[in-house]
């Protein structure tokens, strides 16, 4: 079914909607106007643009964060393992994490949740996977966990001086595009 017949007042906004998925692809509107249907908000041109960049706000920031984690696991690496430069930066962010997790005395530096991140490893590897991706993070499983929860659970294996910023950051993505009709909030 065409976006004609799923978004309420697409004649209004025909000549915006056909430019908008020329530039980014007919799929993503497709699944950002399901996940409207299931949280029974009204597939308005409005509301589907709010959601694709709310859904957008919560990748780029859930990126840097990501980013972040990666050099700081690799850093660790360096510290505990006789390592080559070039094998520590070819090492994957799956790689490094095991790698990181792997160092039998490690320690809840800055306060991280290492139990949290040992347990929740794989969907922790799904979200990041995800973010790089650019997947639409609205729809996705991350190995049994919603959005919310896997926001959550990355909140727990930041250290400390880095959580109170991501929480503010994810809890600002929908700062001047939503109504409140859903958001995530940790």
């Amino acid at each position: 079914m065409s976006l004609k017949n799923k978004i309420i007042d697409y004649a209004q906004y025909e000549k915006e909607i056909n430019h908008r998925v020329l530039l980014k692809g007919e799929y993503r509107y497709q699944d950002i106007i399901d996940f409207l249907k299931k949280q029974n908000i009204s597939c308005t041109w409005e509301n589907v643009t709010y959601y694709i960049k709310y859904d957008k706000r919560i990748l780029i920031n859930s990126f840097k964060y990501i980013v972040f984690l990666e050099e700081l696991y690799k850093a660790f690496i360096v510290k505990s393992f006789e390592i080559t430069r070039k094998d520590v930066l070819n090492l994957s962010f799956s790689g490094a994490l095991n790698k990181f997790l792997s160092k039998d005395n490690i320690s809840n530096y800055d306060e991280m949740d290492i139990e949290t991140l040992t347990k929740e490893k794989d969907s922790i590897i799904k979200f990041r996977n995800c973010v790089v991706h650019n997947k639409i993070l609205l729809i996705q499983n991350f190995k049994g966990k919603t959005l919310k929860e896997i926001l959550n659970i990355f909140a727990k294996i930041l250290p400390k001086s880095y959580k109170a910023g991501f929480i503010k950051d994810i809890n600002n993505c929908s700062k001047d595009i939503t109504e409140n009709l859903w958001h995530i909030k940790i």
